[in-house]
């Protein structure tokens, strides 16, 4: 079919859509929209069926229009998995088939022409297809042979046929499901008793789980507690586990700690056990038990409070924000549009008229601070905190004031207030000194680079660059990536080069380390991890190798990133792999973080302390020697260890399923693994090359101390993790030291001794 009849039919529909504005009530729009049906459909030739040998998606057999669809309705949906505007459209399309049965002769069938190469294949497809729940029939039309046929122009582009697969309506752009249902209603009804029941060969593809890793289903970003300190059940890291729509907190070995969240979707505030979010991205800790979560198909901000046991919105109505609203409105009666991620940043003003919205964090404990003595002085150290949006769906940048803040050009914010503050709304990579005015394309990540003139990193994925952002002034440039061309959305390719010259596809993630001055890229389609030098804005590729293997390390479409507080390890969320892996940036090397379900008949001692450095044994019976003792913290100089007591010690090791494996596994070199005196010494041996990767180690101390004559014990016990490799040393030794107190305050000094 010509391209000029799809013109026709598109003209055609832009009439009908001024004209059903204008009518009165349903049946003169109903009246108007059967006559478009009858004009239509006698002036235009049926559309050409699809090419043979195309992959489909969904089905038992491929779909011919010819064959299975001449007698029924049918909804093509030209798409792109990258699209947040095709994804916009997909609960459109759900309402419809919800409403409209198969056997009542509607057909939806998505045609995905590819924008990126990575988009091309079709395992890349199917994923995208499990992770959003699309349930109707998708073909590959890796050639756009369809798309160029007909003469489509942009994605989403919804293509209306008839019976005998004449085309009645064209609908380009999100945001028209009344106007789908009326086309819709009017066809089946106009059409009656032409239109078919026959089923189609439909054959949903099951939801493939990752092969060994159960718990998560295409976690998207991760965030390390910044307020850590490794005591109890403190969550270490939070992750969207945004296939499964929760989030899932572990501690710093990879057990859960918390699940929040079910495994459907929804969108309902309550206990931990009984929230919903659907498709969570973004995630950020305003406290050390206060989440802030991106519930992106909701529309929404959501708060986890994990103290009290509660999720509440924050900011969002639930509904998608219309076109051009630019905010102002407060907490949940302002609408958003897709926020993709979040990140709290703290900006001083001279405002002194706050009233928090939600507590300040907590100083580090142990940190000296103490209160100011004068108001100037308070003036000096007041943060407003600000809470930075990523609004995928309206490409801008959005801003949540959690306290009354003096912002850019001396604009005074009201706590509470959220408002965009960078971004037109149009899709373009315009860079501008008036933020306003500078647009951005689909942005879906964000990095904080504090100091003097702090800036703020953006991964704007539809134009394959990072953007940057002067928090100071709002003007936005681009760092890498991208073309010149502010409106060229298609400069990208996998290219290692300086600023515009290099080249990335679909970035979703960027974190920044203070500590080497680089900000590190998750290149998601081009299933890599980037580093970008940012004086010179030289780009490069890592190429790190796993630790158990040392084979290279192969990610699939990462989008998620997050530093540990060193700067000496990247946390990543290995989307399409299911899992989260763990990057030495010293050594270019990468682990999986396993994410695993505790033995629930096992219970951890109380008075546990977490000794953040992991131990390592080589495979081929490797030893481990690991030097201890136990000191008391110098405020209690009146506690003593009791002379002549014994001071025990054991030692334990369970495996990946917290099964006792101290002696079955390991063999202790002239040494027990239990004994009466400090310091003290042990030498374990693996008894044969094993497959495992993972022990976990405990190490129990009960202790008898004398205060004044008086004589009682003290218990505690350190856990830390022991990884299996081979490509460590045959002998590794550690030495760890504990510093304890009778009022169970304890702090390890976690250094370590390599021989």
């Amino acid at each position: 079919m010509e391209s000029s009849y799809l013109d026709y039919v598109a003209q055609a529909c832009m009439d009908l859509t001024e004209a059903t504005a204008a009518a009165s009530n349903e049946a003169d729009r109903d009246s108007l929209i059967t006559n478009h049906i009858k004009k239509v459909s006698a002036v235009v030739p049926p559309v050409e069926d699809f090419k043979k040998n195309l992959e489909w998606v969904n089905v038992s057999e491929p779909i011919s229009l010819s064959q299975h669809c001449s007698e029924k309705i049918v909804v093509l949906d030209f798409w792109t998995y990258c699209c947040i505007n095709c994804y916009h459209v997909l609960p459109d399309l759900a309402h419809l088939e919800k409403i409209h049965k198969p056997h009542s002769g509607l057909v939806v069938i998505g045609v995905h022409c590819a924008k990126f190469n990575n988009e091309k294949n079709s395992d890349n497809i199917k994923s995208a297809v499990q992770r959003y729940g699309i349930h109707h029939p998708v073909v590959n039309d890796a050639d756009s042979s369809m798309w160029e046929a007909l003469g489509i122009r942009c994605w989403p582009t919804l293509l209306i046929l008839g019976p005998a697969n004449k085309p009645l309506f064209v609908i380009t752009g999100e945001g028209h499901k009344d106007k789908l249902v009326w086309y819709v209603e009017a066809a089946l009804r106009h059409f009656g008793l032409r239109i078919s029941a026959a089923p189609l060969p439909i054959s949903l593809n099951a939801h493939v789980k990752a092969t060994n890793n159960e718990i998560l289903y295409f976690p998207s970003k991760v965030a390390l507690n910044p307020f850590y300190r490794g005591r109890g059940e403190e969550p270490f890291l939070a992750i969207s586990d945004t296939g499964n729509h929760r989030v899932v907190l572990t501690d710093c070995s990879g057990i859960v700690l918390r699940i929040i969240g079910g495994t459907e979707p929804g969108f309902k505030d309550g206990k931990l056990s009984e929230a919903l979010f659907n498709s969570p991205q973004g995630i950020c800790w305003l406290t050390s038990t206060v989440l802030v979560v991106c519930d992106t198909n909701n529309h929404a901000l959501r708060t986890i409070h994990i103290d009290e046991g509660s999720v509440e919105v924050l900011v969002g109505t639930g509904e998608q924000a219309r076109v051009g609203d630019s905010g102002g409105k407060c907490l949940g009666l302002q609408a958003l549009s897709s926020p993709w991620d979040v990140l709290l940043y703290s900006t001083p003003d001279l405002d002194m008229s706050v009233r928090p919205l939600l507590p300040p964090p907590p100083a580090p404990t142990g940190s000296g601070q103490t209160a100011p003595d004068t108001d100037s002085e308070e003036k000096e150290n007041v943060k407003r905190r600000v809470v930075l949006v990523a609004c995928a769906g309206s490409h801008q940048i959005w801003a949540l004031f959690l306290d009354n803040t003096l912002w850019w050009k001396y604009k005074s914010y009201p706590e509470g207030t959220c408002i965009c503050i960078a971004g037109s709304g149009a899709e373009a990579a315009r860079n501008s000194a008036y933020p306003h005015t500078a647009a951005f394309a689909q942005p879906s990540g964000l990095a904080l680079r504090l100091g003097t003139s702090p800036e703020l990193f953006i991964a704007d994925s539809e134009s394959s660059s990072i953007r940057r952002m002067m928090l100071s002034t709002g003007q936005v440039s681009t760092l890498c990536g991208g073309d010149r061309n502010p409106l060229n959305l298609f400069a990208f390719g996998d290219v290692d080069g300086i600023g515009v010259d290099a080249k990335l596809q679909h970035p979703l993630a960027v974190a920044y380390c203070e500590s080497n001055k680089k900000l590190y890229i998750a290149d998601s389609y081009n299933h890599k991890i980037k580093k970008v030098d940012i004086g010179p804005q030289k780009v490069t590729t890592l190429n790190p190798t796993m630790i158990e293997t040392t084979d290279p390390a192969k990610f699939a479409e990462p989008s998620g990133l997050c530093l540990s507080l060193d700067g000496k390890y990247l946390y990543i969320a290995d989307t399409n792999n299911h899992c989260i892996k763990i990057l030495n940036l010293a050594k270019n090397v990468c682990q999986e973080f396993r994410v695993r379900l505790a033995d629930p008949t096992f219970i951890e001692p109380d008075n546990l302390i977490l000794y953040k450095n992991d131990l390592f044994v080589n495979k081929k019976c490797g030893n481990l020697i690991i030097y201890f003792n136990v000191s008391l913290e110098s405020d209690f100089k009146r506690v003593k260890f009791t002379p002549g007591a014994p001071q025990n010690w054991h030692l334990c090791v369970r495996d990946e399923h917290n099964r006792d494996v101290t002696t079955e596994e390991f063999e202790f070199v002239g040494c027990s693994h239990k004994g009466t005196k400090l310091p003290g010494r042990v030498e374990l041996k693996l008894r044969n090359r094993t497959d495992k990767t993972h022990y976990r180690l405990y190490l129990s101390f009960h202790t008898a101390l004398c205060e004044a004559g008086v004589c009682f014990a003290h218990a505690f016990t350190v856990r830390s993790n022991i990884l299996v490799r081979d490509s460590v040393k045959i002998v590794e030794s550690y030495k760890i030291t504990c510093k304890v107190n009778p009022m169970n305050r304890m702090d390890p000094d976690q250094s370590k001794l390599r021989m």
